[in-house]
């Protein structure tokens, strides 16, 4: 019986640590955007037009209605081809699962091979003020730090990445922010919450919850297992685990790298659920007709 192929990396190392996805070119604005209702944004709106009106007269009109015209032309233009589509960059035109590589950049051939920490913390600022409520800037502030922390000691918490997201469902205003992180062990987490920095945001916060009590804050930890989790993307950006990075040492050059987990999952046993789990050969599905990406 012939040996199982290694899984094929799509991504090349890099020399260079990516920064976490947590640092997102959107950030505050979107933070911003989302804080106020869409009501409160249209009556902003309609207000500063009309006091435009007032000073300009109708010329007041132009540049609103020069911008509505050119994203409708720049949406229809991407639509039909004339242009180029920049909600695609970025996406990778397969299918493909997350593999951890191991301490020599190599990706194995058994999936789900190593196990895995998901960490969930959030928060939300329950103010009519949101962001902007008393304490809301000091607490959020150590948010990016403490990433910027677990970046620059990753070995030492095995930290993987980690993503931002707003709760788009919960209530009108989007205040609700929600970090998942990615960590090789749960002893290396723990070392990252008994670390300096992470114990002056916690006794920051223990110090100040009765002087704001409307900001709260929430974490789950999950505790993964080899063969016990298993993730598929289809012609999609690298988000969530795939989005984490693991560091490895040349084995030519010596030198350390940082790859990607994102493998190949197009053909063999990374084509169904169970196989990415180690519990098919990845077949059970070849009875329901070709796969498209095979």
């Amino acid at each position: 019986m012939a040996s199982p192929k290694e899984f094929i990396g799509l991504v090349p190392p890099k020399d260079k640590r990516p920064r976490s996805a947590f640092f997102g070119p959107a950030g505050l604005k979107i933070l911003l955007r989302d804080n106020f209702s869409l009501t409160t944004w249209l009556c902003t709106g309609a207000v500063a037009q009309s006091g435009l009106l007032l000073l300009f007269g109708r010329i007041a009109l132009v540049p609103a209605i020069a911008v509505l015209f050119y994203r409708l032309f720049v949406t229809y233009a991407m639509t039909v081809g004339w242009m180029r589509n920049p909600y695609m960059d970025g996406v990778i035109m397969n299918k493909f699962a997350a593999q951890f590589p191991d301490t020599a950049g190599h990706y194995g051939a058994k999936p789900a091979s190593s196990d895995v920490v998901v960490f969930l913390i959030g928060t939300r600022c329950n103010h009519p003020l949101g962001l902007f409520a008393p304490g809301f800037k000091e607490f959020g502030a150590y948010f990016p730090r403490m990433v910027q922390d677990l970046e620059a000691h990753e070995d030492e918490f095995g930290f993987l990445g980690m993503t931002s997201w707003i709760n788009s469902s919960a209530r009108e205003t989007q205040n609700e922010m929600l970090m998942v992180g990615y960590f090789r062990t749960v002893e290396g987490l723990h070392k990252f919450a008994h670390s300096p920095l992470h114990r002056e945001a916690w006794v920051w916060f223990n110090k100040m919850t009765k002087k704001y009590p409307h900001i709260s804050i929430y974490h789950e930890t999950y505790h993964v297992p080899q063969a016990h989790y298993e993730a598929i993307y289809s012609n999609s950006h690298p988000g969530g685990i795939m989005s984490t990075t693991t560091s490895f040492t040349d084995e030519v050059t010596g030198k350390k790298m940082w790859a990607s987990p994102i493998v190949d999952a197009s053909r063999g046993q990374l084509k169904t659920s169970a196989g990415r789990m180690s519990r098919s050969a990845g077949n059970e599905h070849d009875s329901y007709g070709p796969d498209p990406y095979s």
